[in-house]
């Protein structure tokens, strides 16, 4: 058993979050615990989700009432978990069959000395398109996935023929991975703190891994050659729903840990054409 804390929020949505569960009994490895936390759902949503988990020894259900801050939500859930190592999960991740393993390879790397976060390859639910594959960083302050909605089988064939296309289906050493999917040793998002709380939605993902990094811990993209799993994340979310204190957050964070002149120090400019 991995000695690995997975915590899970969600608010309503209980098929989602239900089959997200299911999905690590299925195709995962047997883990310390699960942690699900409801943030203002519905009681007969949440009533679902108890009754789905209730068989499920190793799953607890957690509820966590104040307004949504994903990053508050996710380290008041770390403090009340136990694993050495703690994984951040979305409920609309799943595990799929070329998940087999992945978890157990994220968690040997998060236990390297030199690694902090842990992210992996995930595919929209068509199961044919990258989500995420790695985040890089612009010159100019914003941030952005490797391979984003190109197609999965086609990104292999071009890093089979093109040895400056970055090869995603190695690990590789990354800026930042998404926190849709990322796991970090205790130990390590302790030493920094946790997650910012300043920021409210989105960009506090990115923030940790460049504080690890400074920390001395690098962000790692475990290669695809592990597997992926599947991010039911919309193609066409609209970024209007983010409040401006994230965009101002992130600034701050890039200004602070990378030249915004030159842009991302692990992925140059000739490897990002050749992955665009």
């Amino acid at each position: 058993m991995l000695d690995l804390s997975i915590i899970i929020p969600f608010k309503d949505k209980s098929d989602m979050t239900i089959a997200c569960v299911n999905s690590l009994f299925t195709h995962g490895e047997a883990v310390q615990e699960i942690i699900l936390v409801s943030n203002n759902s519905s009681s007969q949503e949440l009533a679902k989700v108890a009754e789905a988990v209730r068989p499920r020894t190793n799953v607890t259900l957690l509820e966590y009432n104040k307004p949504f801050n994903f990053q508050a939500i996710n380290n008041w859930a770390v403090r009340k978990s136990q694993g050495r190592v703690v994984m951040l999960l979305n409920n609309d991740i799943e595990l799929v069959e070329n998940s087999q393993g992945l978890l157990e390879a994220m968690y040997k790397e998060a236990l390297k000395p030199e690694t902090g976060a842990v992210g992996c390859v995930l595919l929209y639910e068509d199961n044919k398109t990258i989500q995420h594959a790695g985040v890089y960083l612009v010159a100019g302050g914003t941030a952005d996935h490797l391979y984003i909605q190109q197609s999965y089988k086609k990104v292999m064939k071009k890093i089979a023929s093109d040895p400056i296309a970055p090869d995603i289906t190695k690990n590789m050493t990354v800026s930042a991975v998404t926190a849709a999917a990322v796991m970090i040793e205790r130990e390590k998002f302790e030493q920094v703190k946790g997650l910012n709380e300043d920021f409210i939605i989105c960009g506090g993902d990115v923030d940790l891994c460049l504080r690890l990094e400074a920390a001395g811990h690098k962000s790692v993209l475990l290669g695809a050659s592990n597997g992926y799993m599947i991010h039911k994340e919309s193609k066409s979310r609209s970024m209007l729903a983010v409040p401006y204190v994230d965009f101002l957050e992130s600034y701050k964070s890039y200004i602070k840990h990378f030249d915004m002149q030159k842009g991302d120090p692990h992925v140059g400019v000739k490897e990002l054409k050749h992955a665009q």
